[in-house]
C-alpha cells in the first residue's frame, strides 16, 4: 500500500499546510498497525496498487479527484477537516472505505465510513511528571471566541498556580511552539477544554490526554458519551461545575490519582482499539 499526504497539494490554504504538519504524527500513530509507504508523487503509484490519501478541504479540489479517479480505484481515504459535513456525501463512495474527522450523525450509520478523533498536534511530548507532581493545577492554551471559553477563565481564574495563553486567532501571535506547549502540558494536572467553534471537538482533549493531564470538558448534547465510548473523562455543562472538581480532586491524593490512572489506560486502550479496527478495514 502507498500512502500519500495530499492536504497541502492542488489547494493552497493555511489547514491545508496545517495538517501537512501538525496532524502527521497522530494519523501515522493510528496506521502503526498498517504496513505502507509513504510516497511524494502520485507518479511513484502505479495504477494497480492500493492508495491511502491524506486529504483535506476536499470540495475545493473536484477537477484533481476528476482526473485521479480515471487512474486508481482501489483508493482508502483518511478525510482531515471538515468540521460541518460539507462533502458531497456521494463523493465517499469512490473510495473502499473512508475514515474522517469530527464526527456527525449524518455519517455515523454509514458501514464505508469510520469516524477518527481529529487527535492531537505534532510536537515533543515526553518529561511527563506524575499527575501530584505537576507545578499548574489546571491551564488554558488557546483562543478565545465564545461567552463559553471567557466564562472558563472567569470562574476559574482564582485556582492558582494555573497557566493561561490566550492567542487572538488559531496558530497567531502569542502561540506557543509545540514544545512549548508539550512542556506546559505536562506539568499541568487539570486541562479545561471546552466546545470547538463548530464542532464540540478540539485538539485540546487529544493534547490533554497525550499529555497525562485529566480533562475536564464541556459535553455538549452527550456528544463525547456518544462517540468516545465507555470513556471515563470528567464532563461538565457549565464552567462553575470544574471549580468545585477541582478542589475536590487537588485536596486528595488518592482519587486524583485514580481519576488519572483510569483516564490513562482509557485512553491507551482506547487507542489500540482504534488501530486495530483500522487495520482491519484496511485488510478487509
Amino acid at each position: 500500500m502507498k500512502l500519500i499526504w495530499n492536504s497541502h497539494n492542488y489547494n493552497k490554504s493555511f489547514w491545508g499546510e496545517y495538517h501537512r504538519i501538525n496532524s502527521k504524527k497522530w494519523i501515522f500513530d493510528i496506521l502503526s498497525k498498517v504496513n505502507f509507504t509513504e510516497v511524494d508523487n502520485l507518479n511513484d503509484i502505479d495504477s494497480s496498487e492500493t492508495i491511502l490519501i491524506v486529504d483535506s478541504e476536499i470540495e475545493k479540489k473536484e477537477s484533481f479527484y476528476k482526473s485521479f479517479f480515471k487512474k486508481y480505484n482501489k483508493v482508502y481515504l483518511i478525510h482531515l477537516g471538515d468540521e460541518g459535513g460539507k462533502v458531497d456525501k456521494d463523493f465517499y463512495s469512490n473510495f473502499k472505505h473512508v475514515f474522517r474527522t469530527f464526527y456527525l450523525n449524518s455519517f455515523a450509520k454509514n458501514l464505508n465510513i469510520t469516524c477518527i478523533p481529529i487527535g492531537y498536534k505534532t510536537g515533543s511530548i515526553n518529561n511527563l511528571n506524575r499527575i501530584t507532581n505537576r507545578k499548574y493545577i489546571w491551564n488554558f492554551l488557546g483562543t478565545i471566541h465564545g461567552a463559553s471559553r471567557y466564562d472558563l477563565i472567569l470562574q476559574n481564574k482564582n485556582i492558582k498556580p494555573n497557566y493561561i495563553n490566550i492567542t487572538k486567532k488559531f496558530g497567531g501571535q502569542n502561540s506557543l511552539s509545540a514544545d512549548e506547549y508539550y512542556k506546559i502540558m505536562g506539568d499541568t494536572k487539570f486541562a479545561l477544554v471546552s466546545h470547538g467553534y463548530f464542532h464540540p471537538e478540539t485538539y485540546r482533549l487529544y493534547e490533554a490526554l497525550e499529555s497525562g493531564c485529566i480533562p475536564i470538558i464541556e459535553n455538549p448534547h452527550s456528544f463525547f458519551d456518544n462517540f468516545l465510548l465507555g470513556n471515563p473523562i470528567i464532563k461538565i455543562k457549565l464552567w462553575n461545575e470544574a471549580t468545585k472538581i477541582i478542589d475536590k480532586f487537588n485536596k486528595d491524593k488518592n482519587k486524583i490519582l485514580d481519576i488519572s490512572k483510569s483516564t490513562n489506560n482509557w485512553w491507551l486502550e482506547y487507542k489500540l482499539t482504534l488501530k486495530q479496527n483500522i487495520r482491519d478495514k484496511i485488510n478487509v
